[in-house]
C-alpha cells in the first residue's frame, strides 16, 4: 500500500468517526439529563468510540481502536493545553467515566471539552486531507 492510500484510509477513518462523535454530541445536547437506554445507547458509544482510545493513549496503554489516529489527536490537545495538561488529562478521564455510568448530566464544561476533542479530530483530517494533497 503507497503512503497516499495510507493517508487517505486514515483520513477516511477519522473523518467518518468525526462525523458520529459531532452528531451524537449534538442529540446529547437536547438533553438534560442522560439515562442508559436502547435508544440512547447508541449515541453514548459514538461517543466512547472517540474518546476510549484517547484515554488508552493519555494513560501510556496501547488502543485496539481503529477509529481514530489517538496518538496524533492526543498530541493536539496536549499541545493546545500544555500549560494545563495533567488537570485536562483528568477531566478527559472523568468524562469517559461518567459516559461509561448509568445515568449522568453533561455540564457545559463537559461540552466544551467534548467539542475540543472534536476540534482536534477535526485538526487531525486537516493535517492528513493536508498530506495527501502533497503527494
Amino acid at each position: 500500500m503507497g503512503t497516499i492510500s495510507i493517508f487517505a484510509t486514515r483520513f477516511n477513518v477519522n473523518t467518518k468517526s468525526l462525523e458520529a462523535f459531532d452528531e451524537a454530541v449534538r442529540l446529547l445536547k437536547k438533553k438534560e439529563e442522560i439515562k442508559k437506554t436502547p435508544e440512547v445507547e447508541p449515541v453514548i458509544v459514538k461517543l466512547l468510540d472517540v474518546i476510549e482510545p484517547i484515554v488508552e493513549n493519555i494513560e501510556g496503554n496501547l488502543s485496539e481502536s481503529i477509529a481514530i489516529s489517538e496518538r496524533s489527536v492526543v498530541d493536539i490537545i496536549k499541545e493546545r493545553h500544555d500549560n494545563e495538561w495533567p488537570i485536562y488529562r483528568e477531566k478527559i478521564q472523568q468524562l469517559y467515566s461518567k459516559l461509561n455510568s448509568n445515568q449522568f448530566k453533561l455540564s457545559e464544561s463537559d461540552f466544551l471539552l467534548l467539542n475540543d476533542i472534536a476540534d482536534a479530530l477535526d485538526a487531525e483530517c486537516a493535517n492528513l486531507f493536508r498530506r495527501m494533497s502533497e503527494r
